[in-house]
């Protein structure tokens, strides 16, 4: 179901999602700014800080009272990487309108209270107190270091930090613990003021009734800001190195973990998005991939093995858990799956289990009022919207010769290994 949408003001786009299926009405806000490495956690920590509060309800407490009233509305917030964006996210979801007892509009009220949250938070003498502001910089330092102590993902990262060096996409969404430590009530207010003024915003309203006016009650708030100027997001597409970077490290893990970085020619708007799609499914998207079938199951050289797909910024990442004495075995073997790909050398079965499993997957997208948020979050900084209908029905005419023809333009472009230390690696599938 294609949503309605509108645009109060430029870079401000409201989205209505009317579906009666769901008992429950979701309002979200995301902000989205560049993604840069001076920036990012001053941002990261301002949906966190927000959401504790408003100047008409100021702390906890008194929130959490006004979100009862509200039937048990419940706030939550986050930071996500879209393409090279950072996207500030925050969202309240409530009971949908049809189920009020007295026939109040429960979901505007929530506009009204996140508009609140967004634009008049809890300050005093002008800026956030700095209790707040210490308690969310040990919240945050929390998330940077249990993302770091999660080894698969630390693999990734440090992978594409190896590929993307110099691009804002190699920068951790949530900053650097140091850049956490620098901040201040003060910057951290400079911080929200700025995000205000140049985010690209997107207002997600979704619901059984009509959206429109909630939508309005925070789209309308960003548009009436004298000093709205919105930022130019942009991604940046860059071709396969000559020579792929290589990069090993040396870490106490139970397991090494071996990640192989891609850049692929389609990408958003304009690239056979859908058959790239459809190439990763059919390479390692899935639990019947060649490359789950023949490193993991045939040849045994893994503990996992899995391909990922950046459709903004064109990076696909393959990373798997590996003895270190078969990482290179390993990588081969991914490298040869590639080429069979390219080659046409898999069978009609394969490709459409994996065009089942995809669409599956994209059908899913709309079972969830959040997935659905994030699915439309993806096409922020995009000029149009692809509803997951359509993005299943694209799949679904892909034919042999596209996903071919979308290996065709994949090339390695970083290999990052993380190898325990001698006499630290066991078997298993964590570490």
């Amino acid at each position: 179901m294609q949503p309605e949408s509108f645009a109060p003001a430029p870079g401000i786009r409201c989205l209505c999602l009317r579906d009666g299926r769901f008992k429950t009405a979701r309002v979200t806000a995301a902000l989205l700014l560049p993604l840069r490495e001076e920036t990012a956690a001053g941002y990261a920590i301002l949906p966190f800080l927000l959401r504790r509060g408003c100047a008409a309800y100021p702390d906890f407490t008194a929130l959490n009272r006004r979100l009862n009233r509200l039937y048990g509305a419940r706030v939550t917030a986050d930071v996500r990487r879209v393409g090279e964006a950072q996207a500030l996210v925050l969202s309240l979801s409530c009971i949908d309108d049809r189920y009020a007892l007295e026939g109040e509009k429960v979901a505007e009220e929530c506009a009204r209270l996140l508009s609140s949250m967004l634009f008049e938070p809890a300050l005093e003498n002008g800026r956030f107190r700095a209790a707040d502001v210490e308690r969310e910089k040990r919240c945050l330092k929390e998330l940077i270091e249990a993302e770091i102590d999660e080894k698969r993902w630390y693999a990734r990262h440090r992978a594409e930090q190896e590929m993307c060096a110099g691009e804002p996409y190699a920068v951790n969404r949530y900053g650097t613990v140091e850049q956490v430590e620098r901040l201040t009530a003060e910057s951290v207010t400079a911080f929200w003021r700025r995000a205000l003024a140049e985010a690209v915003v997107q207002v997600t309203v979704q619901g059984g009734g009509d959206g429109r006016p909630v939508a309005e009650a925070i789209g309308s708030r960003f548009a009436s800001l004298p000093e709205r100027c919105p930022a130019h997001l942009e991604v940046r597409h860059v071709p396969a190195k000559r020579q792929p970077a290589e990069r090993e490290e040396i870490m106490p893990v139970n397991q090494s973990k071996l990640v192989l970085g891609f850049r692929a020619e389609a990408v958003e708007p304009e690239g056979d998005v859908a058959a790239m799609r459809l190439f990763n499914a059919l390479w390692g998207g899935t639990p019947h991939s060649l490359l789950f079938r023949h490193v993991r199951e045939r040849l045994s050289l893994c503990y996992y093995c899995a391909a990922s797909y950046d459709r903004l910024k064109g990076v696909v990442l393959v990373d798997s858990g590996v003895q270190a004495d078969k990482a290179e075995e390993a990588r081969r073997e991914i490298l040869r799956q590639l080429e069979a790909v390219r080659q046409g050398n898999f069978t009609d079965e394969d490709l459409e289990a994996a065009r089942r499993s995809l669409t599956n997957q994209i059908d899913s997208v709309g079972d969830l009022q959040s997935t659905l948020d994030n699915w439309y979050m993806g096409q922020a900084a995009l000029p149009g919207l692809t509803a997951p209908e359509e993005a299943a029905a694209s799949v679904a005419a892909v034919t042999r010769e596209r996903v071919c023809a979308a290996a065709a333009g994949v090339r390695l472009d970083a290999v990052y290994l993380l190898k325990a230390e001698d006499g630290e690696e066991e078997a298993g599938e964590n570490g």
